[in-house]
């Protein structure tokens, strides 16, 4: 590789910037917050909730604390318990997990596909037993996983399916937004994600209006009324703090969908034929009847490890979502390992993120395929 000096470092996200052309907006939007002292609940909740569900295609959303809370309630709500299995895609992140367990029940981690990295519905058919109670599709990268499909299949069985649609805002399915299809999805705006927060938050969409109440209590210590509570719940509930930056960030959430669209349709261009280390990239595609939102652009090869060394010593940051799967987790080992992995396990080797985000330029693309050209 010859040798090669940036004029400044490529992020794999640039979150000073978007804040920086919202700051005003976002002023204006929890100024009057920050006089009224109007921090818990209210209005601008509401208004958070009604927008984001009409975005999405659904009846009813929840405003919660954190992606983790909306799987975590969600799965509560649906009575998983003990004795409970519940099936999860092997190559994820730990929250998608992590609340089967906390709920006393037991993740089967089944395969995912060599193409999406989404939970495979062969997998997830050969997985069920008379103990099965749930199936949790996540709509990885931000492309969604094969959901009709999922629904279908568990309505064979009599299973209802909870979508994880932490990276899949505004992704659709022939259409349909993700988050519209199963019992319920469940959001994150983590920071990093397509729609951040000024923090962590989260949401759960439903169309079951008995079922959006049942998670509104929840969040909000099983309350009926000001001291009136009809179980024992948790404090999972959305600020109003946290809601009026996702309203005004929820306006620019198509246009900066669309120019991360764009930008996965350049590296296409640009990293077709490229051979690293003497190996073509594996590079991310996007099934007909799916729009991929590209919360993440991730490609595959198979010395991941150089090419991470390699891009970081040319200034330019990268991410490995995930280095390893779930099963092989410290916090999953005495979870029975049923099924083989093989396609989890060759993401989990080969997976690396480039820098994507809206506001990428066409120069710092450029860059990073040059860069990736010359290994």
């Amino acid at each position: 590789m010859s040798a090669v000096t940036p004029t400044t470092r490529i992020p794999f996200l640039n979150l000073p910037e978007q804040h920086q052309a919202l700051r005003q907006e976002i002023q204006d939007a929890i100024h009057p917050l920050l006089d009224g002292a109007r921090f818990v609940g209210g209005e601008t909740v509401t208004t958070f909730e009604q927008k984001f569900g009409a975005a999405h295609d659904c009846d009813h959303t929840v405003g919660l604390k954190s992606g983790t809370a909306a799987l975590f309630l969600a799965m509560q709500a649906l009575d998983i318990g003990p004795g409970d299995e519940v099936i999860v895609p092997a190559f994820t992140f730990i929250a998608t997990a992590a609340p089967v367990m906390l709920l006393g029940a037991t993740p089967i981690f089944v395969d995912v596909d060599p193409v999406f990295a989404c939970i495979d519905p062969n997998a997830v058919e050969d997985a069920i037993t008379e103990k099965t109670k749930l199936i949790v599709a996540v709509h990885l990268y931000g492309h969604p996983a094969a959901i009709d499909e999922l629904v279908s299949l568990g309505n064979r069985h009599n299973l209802p399916v909870l979508e994880d649609c932490a990276q899949s805002h505004l992704s659709t399915w022939n259409g349909k937004k993700t988050g519209s299809f199963g019992v319920a999805g469940t959001f994150s705006f983590y920071p990093s994600k397509n729609l951040g927060a000024a923090g962590d938050a989260g949401a759960m969409t439903c169309s079951d209006e008995a079922f959006a109440q049942k998670v509104r209590q929840l969040s909000n210590h099983g309350r009926t009324g000001r001291y009136d509570h009809a179980f024992v719940g948790w404090n999972e509930r959305l600020d109003a703090l946290q809601a009026a930056v996702l309203t005004v960030k929820l306006g620019h959430l198509e246009a900066w969908t669309e120019e991360r669209r764009t930008a996965a349709e350049r590296y296409n261009r640009l990293l077709s034929n490229v051979t690293p280390f003497g190996s073509s990239l594996v590079l991310p595609t996007e099934h007909p009847d799916a729009r991929h939102v590209y919360h993440l652009y991730v490609i595959r090869h198979p010395e991941r490890e150089r090419l991470h060394t390699a891009l970081a010593d040319a200034g330019i940051d990268t991410g490995t979502h995930y280095p390893t799967t779930l099963p092989a987790q410290s916090a999953f080992a005495e979870v029975p390992k049923r099924h083989s992995l093989p396609q989890a396990e060759a993401w989990a080797q080969e997976c690396l993120a480039l820098p994507l985000f809206p506001g990428i330029t066409e120069e710092q693309q450029t860059y990073v395929a040059k860069v990736l050209g010359e290994l």
